[in-house]
């Protein structure tokens, strides 16, 4: 066995940057000052974390937020936020960053996991012990706090859309923050209001046919339809076997049913959209005796919407609000019934627009209260026309397992070209049965494995070999669906691996990176 060393780490002041060269900066305890485990007073008890995918399969499995667990020694109390007199007071807030870092002889701070704090639980027993849990989620929990707003885009790929919905959830730009394929699929019309951030990536991941992840570094990462397709994809990383004398030997292994992922019927709709000329879209509905007035000095802010309860019911959103002009759109008076003076030109006029509001900010510059008697908000309205269904389905599938439906509709196919290749596609990669593995091994056991648990991250493919003690007759290739850490406090560290048949993919034939075989058929 080796010993590991570990690093655990939260920049408790956020005084430097997430990714500066001086973060994060280290806890002034012994358990964030480098040595790890192997402190003897070392508080860190155990640590699990997890990221990637809720099941083994590129179809059905979601991207999920990771999560961090460490069980603290809290007997100094120090972990405790109402402990006044305690060196972390006032700094054990949600959101400060956390990271696990491993090293072994030859890497040195590896990432293991990163994320951001949630809560610190202490917790005390009988006998004088005390512990403080520390929880953590990964960038896709952080991100998914609050409801996003995305202004209505045309001809986005996939990518230029994610890059949309990171924006509006207050995500870091750049490649600190993100790696993003460049998407195959362009989305004809994009729009999202009072929409959680994590739902809407996965509708785009859906409609790709790729998958939102998160990197063992912190970063959120778009891998498109082709990324296993070629590159690095179509190379083993490492090969895990049960063969005597083999370099990288499992511990456990386990093979998971794989029929919940079977699927032979693909149904989709492609939704067109039309745009109408300009026209008001909202009114304010207090008039006469009832319009509102503004004290003079004072703002007052209404919020226009469209689709509105009198709109047509295939109205879903707006193109473009038209700036809001005085006179035309915004009418003020001295009195409510509009029989004063026209105070209109003292009336400042802000907006901010999304795609189904119109925020509309009125200050009153003048020196007499102003009587809103008009206001209204003109904008081009979209209508969703009748869906095209497309369906796709597999009988001799049907004739083994079943009619099997996938529930889902991709909403954002941009026509009924692409919505049946998307069909063809997944029904050819899903209609049968696949291996998925449930593969565990000791990183401790050796420098060898040691490294492997730092170097290997999501979506990587790699080999597994069951023939002899495990008894599954698998020799074949798979891709990293899920992680997961289990770290006690005598240093035995547990690697977890979800694994999904790479095999899947390997007749797919892509321009300008396969070779044109005969059992090949082309992906779209």
């Amino acid at each position: 066995m080796v010993v590991a060393t570990y690093k655990l780490q939260v920049n408790w002041w956020e005084t430097d940057g997430w990714e500066s060269a001086a973060f994060p900066i280290s806890f002034p305890l012994t358990w964030a000052d480098g040595a790890g485990f192997v402190v003897a007073n070392d508080r860190i008890r155990a640590i699990t974390c997890s990221f990637g995918r809720d099941k083994a399969s590129q179809l059905t499995g979601n991207s999920k937020a990771g999560r961090l667990r460490v069980v603290l020694d809290n007997r100094s109390g120090d972990y405790n936020s109402f402990n006044s007199t305690g060196p972390l007071y006032s700094q054990i807030l949600p959101g400060r960053p956390v990271r696990l870092l491993g090293t072994s002889a030859t890497q040195s701070n590896q990432p293991i996991w990163e994320g951001f704090l949630t809560r610190i639980t202490p917790q005390v027993f009988l006998g004088g012990d005390a512990t403080a849990i520390l929880e953590a989620t990964g960038p896709l929990g952080q991100i998914n706090l609050d409801q996003i707003e995305v202004p209505m885009v045309t001809a986005q790929r996939t990518d230029q859309v994610v890059d949309d919905i990171l924006d509006a959830a207050g995500w870091g730009s750049g490649s600190t923050f993100r790696t993003l394929d460049v998407g195959k699929t362009t989305i004809t019309r994009y729009w999202k209001s009072g929409t959680f951030t994590v739902p809407a990536l996965l509708e785009v991941e859906s409609t790709e046919g790729g998958f939102i992840r998160e990197g063992k570094d912190g970063k959120i990462i778009f891998d498109n339809r082709h990324h296993r397709l070629s590159g690095a994809a179509l190379t083993s990383q490492a090969t895990y076997s049960d063969a005597a004398g083999a370099a990288r030997v499992y511990s456990g292994l386990t093979q998971d049913d794989s029929l919940p992922s079977v699927f032979n019927i693909f149904s989709t709709e492609v939704q067109i959209y039309t745009t109408a000329s300009v026209a008001v879209l909202w009114t304010l509905s207090e008039s006469g005796a009832n319009s509102p007035a503004i004290p003079v000095g004072e703002a007052r802010t209404y919020i226009a919407r469209y689709p509105t309860r009198s709109s047509a019911n295939n109205a879903v959103g707006v193109d473009a609000w038209t700036t809001t002009a005085a006179t035309t759109d915004v009418l003020g008076n001295a009195a409510a019934d509009g029989s004063g003076s026209n105070v209109t030109s003292s009336v400042g006029i802000s907006v901010s627009k999304s795609s189904e509001t119109m925020e509309i900010t009125l200050t009153n510059n003048g020196t007499v209260p102003a009587f809103i008697t008009k206001l209204q908000a003109r904008g081009t309205g979209i209508t969703a026309d009748d869906p095209a269904t497309i369906q796709v389905e597999d009988t001799t599938s049907q004739s083994s397992f079943g009619k099997r439906t996938w529930p889902s509709k991709t909403p954002f196919h941009p026509d009924t070209g692409e919505a049946l290749d998307w069909a063809n596609f997944n029904v050819n990669l899903f209609k049968d049965p696949s291996a998925v593995l449930k593969l565990s091994y000791w990183a401790n056991r050796d420098t060898n494995s040691l490294n492997e648990m730092l170097d290997r991250d999501l979506s990587e493919r790699v080999t597994v070999v069951a023939e002899n003690t495990a008894d599954l007759s698998v020799d074949q290739d798979f891709f990293i669906e899920a992680i997961s850490h289990q770290i006690s406090a005598n240093r035995l560290h547990k690697v977890t691996y979800i694994l999904s048949d790479a095999g899947q993919f390997s007749d797919s034939w892509v321009l300008n990176t396969s070779a044109l075989g005969t059992s090949t058929r082309l992906a779209y």
